[in-house]
């Protein structure tokens, strides 16, 4: 596995830990547009929008944030913390990573899971932070140092929710549950059905319920996130592995690799060659 191969740009990794002040702007819209896994570790009380509501967090806690919601900082300039953020490609190695990754503590019944951190500031920094600034500053260094890193948070978080008490209560409404399993059936099934109808077959809704209610979750349709999951999935193919255009279309489920190719444009502008070449 290639730990230092970029996700969208040359300068981009699969993982880094970004200070909260730092999560801002542009930084925003690229991690997100870039589907990564989040864990912040607050150092102060901090109000952070995980699409599309704002939430209040203590001093010391740990937040899991899975990809399919959008973070924003309220207060980014005066924000203390960290976020941390990691790609699939880097932290998959293993049978139970993929259990861990893609369990209830990122695709679970809730916005976000989150914990009390026992480890002091200066601990989690010196023992975490430090340790994956290093890392993501030099691809010399065994990259083995860093997914451990992550390992033993993702492996506190998914304890935590095993015993379902988190240390903040998410505001499981309706609508977020309903969007969430709607989220973990088409990570599961993009690559067979990419129709809106057989989502809301399988969820119990019309299509235009489904829409309605991507519209007040995500602000997009349910067609809209669709075609972004399957979106960012090519996108992982083209850029971190060595499978030809048309072998990346079948993976994909297409018909043949010109609907790939047309679908590809719509999306991101540029035809799949084109982008990997860039």
């Amino acid at each position: 596995m290639e730990f230092c191969k970029p996700i969208i740009g040359k300068e981009e990794r699969q993982f880094d830990v970004l200070h909260l002040a730092e999560y801002r702007g542009e930084q925003t819209k690229r991690l997100h547009n870039a589907s990564v896994f989040s864990i912040i570790r607050t150092c102060l009380p901090v109000r952070i929008k995980i699409c599309p509501m704002l939430y209040d967090f203590d001093a010391n806690e740990l937040i899991f944030i899975g990809p399919q919601y959008e973070v924003e900082l309220a207060e980014a300039n005066a924000a203390d913390g960290y976020l941390l953020w990691f790609t699939a490609d880097f932290y998959e190695r293993s049978k139970a990573d993929t259990e861990i990754l893609h369990s209830g503590l990122f695709f679970g019944n809730y916005p976000f899971l989150s914990m009390r951190e026992c480890r002091s500031d200066l601990v989690f920094k010196r023992l975490i932070v430090e340790r994956l600034k290093e890392c993501a500053a030099d691809c010399g260094v065994d990259m083995m140092i860093a997914h451990h890193c992550f390992e033993s948070l993702l492996l506190d978080g998914y304890q935590k929710m095993l015993t379902l008490n988190t240390s903040t209560s998410s505001v499981e409404t309706p609508s977020i549950q309903l969007f969430n399993r709607f989220s973990i059936l088409l990570h599961k099934h993009y690559r067979e059905y990419t129709s809106v109808q057989y989502y809301a077959d399988r969820l119990h809704l019309s299509p235009r319920k489904l829409t309605e209610l991507c519209l007040s979750v995500t602000g997009k349709s349910a067609k809209c996130v669709i075609s972004t999951v399957v979106t960012q999935q090519a996108l992982r193919y083209i850029q971190h592995t060595d499978l030809s255009i048309s072998q990346i279309s079948y993976e994909m489920g297409f018909s043949d690799e010109s609907n790939f190719r047309n679908f590809f444009k719509r999306q991101t502008g540029n035809n799949p060659l084109s982008f990997r070449q860039i």
